[in-house]
């Protein structure tokens, strides 16, 4: 067998056993999530049973799969009735190491039911320079007073 045909052999055998990798710009980094409100202006609307509109403040801590935590600043709006209804808000994730993602994220708050939302990941710094994305969080019940889990994942692309 000549080199080139061991060479060819050898790429096609490798291109087989990584072809589903991701190229080396993606990425999925999945978390669980502890947030905290540390500040929080309410109001009702006038007239309209149970409706208000929340502005709030937060921080968070994230464990990431991979070992890596982050401190999560964030701002949220919402608009329930009842407990239920939109709301968005902008969350920053600061990594131990100075680089940071940012999303806006957004969704549908059910009441009685644990959370969803999405990301679309808008900037990052340091090793996520550039980065795009979206992700995803889901509520996790659980006895905390005053501070909630949950569940998080981001897919990204780096340039």
């Amino acid at each position: 067998m000549s080199k080139q045909t061991h060479a060819a052999v050898v790429l096609t055998v490798l291109a087989c056993a990584f072809g589903q990798a991701a190229t080396a710009g993606e990425q999925v980094l999945e978390f669980k999530l502890v947030v905290k409100a540390i500040e929080v202006k309410s109001l009702e609307a006038p007239n309209i049973e149970g409706q208000a509109v929340t502005l709030l403040k937060m921080h968070g801590t994230a464990f990431f799969k991979d070992g890596r935590v982050a401190s999560k600043e964030f701002i949220q709006s919402s608009d329930y009735n009842r407990g239920s209804g939109p709301f968005f808000g902008y969350s920053t994730y600061q990594f131990e190491d100075g680089s940071s993602i940012t999303a806006r994220y957004a969704g549908t708050a059910r009441a009685g039911q644990p959370t969803h939302g999405e990301y679309t990941v808008i900037s990052g710094t340091g090793v996520y320079a550039g980065v795009k994305g979206t992700g995803s969080f889901d509520g996790v019940p659980t006895k905390f007073t005053g501070a909630n889990l949950l569940n998080g994942k981001f897919t990204i692309t780096t340039p």
